[in-house]
Order: structure tokens, then sequence, then C-alpha cells
């Protein structure tokens, strides 16, 4: 199987394969697409930016099993992510029976190859994630940060034996306990991460601390002192 990084030659330019060290960036924050991908596949592009770096042209040349093995990463879970990536348009894959699986599960969602004489449209439109109904009421009450990596997070804790009903009334504490117009709280998916349910209700806002009033206290004569 063929994976061709996108814009490989725009971003990156060394004179000898296998530098010590690769180019990302400062506009990958700002890309929309990187925030709406899992951390398993923002994880993973960044390893095949490293492992491309060995290719003159920014090539991989590797099936699924060798690339699993030398990632130390399952085999599902690397073409979960490798999906991800192609319809996200951060990587193509070409040739090998490997990628036709990787094309066939994607259901339509990667674009397709520019063709000589033509430009690809960016406005494309993209198949939106689908987002589980328990998620969205999660995700109603706390509209934070990235809404692809919090439903990541969310299905790997309820995955991990959590609860949604949990997840729910922890995250209902910490909305109506520890939010204001100064604290606007943790993105979604950190607070997941972290598993804040099982905290009180997340981190304690300062009290106000009223002033001591000594009551019925005079003070000294003169002479007294």
């Amino acid at each position: 199987m063929k994976i061709s990084i996108r814009n490989w030659d725009r971003f990156q330019h060394y004179q000898n394969r296998r530098p010590p060290w690769i180019k990302i960036h400062r506009e990958l924050l700002d890309n929309r697409q990187w925030s709406e991908c899992s951390p398993d596949a923002s994880k993973l592009l960044v390893e095949m930016w490293l492992i491309a770096s060995e290719d003159e042209h920014g090539v991989i040349n590797k099936d699924i099993v060798d690339l699993a093995f030398r990632l130390r990463r399952d085999r599902a879970e690397m073409e979960t992510a490798l999906q991800e990536l192609v319809a996200q348009r951060f990587i193509t894959l070409d040739g090998g029976s490997d990628s036709e699986v990787l094309a066939d599960s994607l259901q339509g969602a990667v674009p397709e190859r520019e063709t000589e004489g033509e430009k690809e449209t960016e406005t494309k439109q993209r198949k939106a994630p689908a987002y589980s109904a328990e998620f969205e009421v999660v995700w109603s009450l706390h509209r934070r940060g990235p809404k692809a990596k919090a439903f990541a997070s969310y299905k790997k804790a309820v995955g991990n034996g959590t609860t949604h009903e949990l997840v729910l009334a922890g995250l209902k504490a910490y909305v109506a306990n520890e939010l204001d117009e100064q604290f606007k709280g943790a993105h979604l998916f950190r607070w997941i991460d972290g598993a804040m349910w099982e905290q009180d209700t997340g981190p304690k806002k300062p009290k106000n601390k009223e002033p001591v009033v000594l009551k019925n206290w005079q003070p000294p004569a003169l002479g007294e002192v």
C-alpha cells in the first residue's frame, strides 16, 4: 500500500533522507480539519510525517501490518485512524489490497483524486461524523473545545466501563457549581479524559472571605497601652 502525504513538498524540505527532525508549522493550530481529528488520528499523522521523511517524495510504501508493527499500534485502531486522515484530506492511499479495504470502509467519504487538468473543489462537502444521541446530551451541557475530540473521549470512557449517567451527572455539577463569566471551564474532551466526574465538581473557585469583625471592641484609653 502506498501512503502519500498531501502537500509534502510545500511543507517539508530536506537535503538528506532520515533527518533527525521534521517541521511542524504553526498554522496547524488554526487548521479546522486537524482540530476535528480524534487524538489517535492526530498522533498518527505526526508519526506518518516522521516515517515519510525517510522517502525523497514523502511516500510510505508499507502494508498495514508492517506499519502497525513499527508504530506499535493495533491494526484495527490503525485502520480507523487512517480512514479518518484520508477523510480529512491529510493523506492519500494508492494500490494494494489494504487500500481497497480502507477505501470501501470510507463509504464515499474520501474525496476523489485530482485528474490531469482538473483542480479539486475545496468546498466539496465532507461526510460529517455521526454523534450518538447520548453524547449530544452531554455536548449540549458544555459546548467547549473540538466536538470530534470530545466524542472520541466520551466513547473511550464509556467503552472502559464509565456509564453515561455518571458522566452526565458529573458534568451537570461541574457546569452548575464551577463555571461563571470568568471561568469558562476546561475543554470537554479534557474534562472527560481527566475523569473529572470522579472529583467533587472540578476545580474549586476561590471563596470570598468575610472580614473579621470584633464586636464590642473599644480602643484602649491613653496610658493603658
